[in-house]
């Protein structure tokens, strides 16, 4: 399988792969959104806070081919700190540190809720 070894700052973190039909993805991100007060959820004015992650995840299936998120790596990171990925060929990738399986009802129900949106937003056609 193909696999991504990452690692921060030359520390191996994980080697991420899904096996047969799937996706994994690497991704970094940064965020800079308006602060909220804790209590009433309001926007605090001037006042601001960042997030800098990694994200290593994906979609893989169970042997029933519901579709299962998976997770091996969400770390905050620091300015300066050197993210490495090597694509790698390997028979095995480190297990997951989440699994989450999708409960096909609740798929079924949000594909309809975002179908019966689309047919408010754009007609029956």
């Amino acid at each position: 399988m193909i696999a991504f070894e990452v690692s921060i700052d030359g520390r191996k973190q994980c080697t991420a792969g899904v096996t047969d039909l799937g996706v994994t993805s690497v991704i970094a991100s940064w965020v800079r959104r308006i602060s909220r007060d804790p209590t009433s959820g309001q926007p605090i004015p001037d006042s601001f806070e960042e997030e800098l992650t990694l994200d290593v995840g994906g979609l893989a299936h169970d042997p029933d081919g519901a579709p299962v998120r998976v997770e091996w790596l969400r770390q905050f990171l620091k300015p300066g700190q050197q993210i490495t990925l090597v694509v790698v060929e390997t028979g095995e990738a480190d297990p997951p540190q989440t699994r989450k399986r999708e409960d096909p009802a609740w798929a079924r129900q949000r594909q309809r809720e975002y179908y019966e949106r689309l047919k408010r937003e754009y007609g029956d056609g």
